[in-house]
């Protein structure tokens, strides 16, 4: 069901049918950026998972007297940096499980690494219109579109 609404969603963004999917350029930008940011959040969300006091706690005051006190959350605050690290993690990487398994490797070598694509396994135009379907797919799961 949520690839053939994926592809409803392709359908409805198609301007000519040999253009592809067009995205606006502020999202496209946005989606890929998010896509080649994927192993640095990787690496952030297992720094935040070792370390618990690695996130700045967040004071509340009351009163403006001598009787101010301030209540420090880490717990909290920890636990809403995991959760939006890996919704993030999560968003993206639903994206390349939308498209052929055969191609996930080399579109995420191409979008987060600049890898060339292997073009004995298909010719270039697959491989890009595999890549639009991720980029849109990114785009929709992150909220960006």
């Amino acid at each position: 069901k949520l690839f053939a609404d994926v592809l409803r969603g392709i359908a409805a963004l198609f301007k000519r049918k040999d253009r592809g999917i067009v995205l606006p350029q502020n999202v496209y930008r946005q989606a890929l950026y998010a896509i080649k940011d994927l192993p640095r959040l990787k690496r952030k969300l297992e720094e935040v998972k070792t370390c618990a006091y690695s996130i700045p706690a967040v004071s509340i005051r009351n009163g403006a007297g001598p009787g101010n006190f301030a209540i420090c959350d880490y717990t909290g605050n920890h636990a809403i940096v995991i959760a939006n690290i890996e919704t993030r993690i999560n968003a993206i990487e639903t994206a390349f499980d939308e498209i052929p398994g055969k191609y996930r490797n080399g579109i995420f070598n191409k979008l987060v690494y600049d890898i060339p694509y292997d073009t004995e396994l298909c010719c270039l135009n697959t491989w890009k219109k595999w890549q639009q379907v991720v980029v849109y797919c990114a785009a929709n799961n992150l909220n960006i579109l």
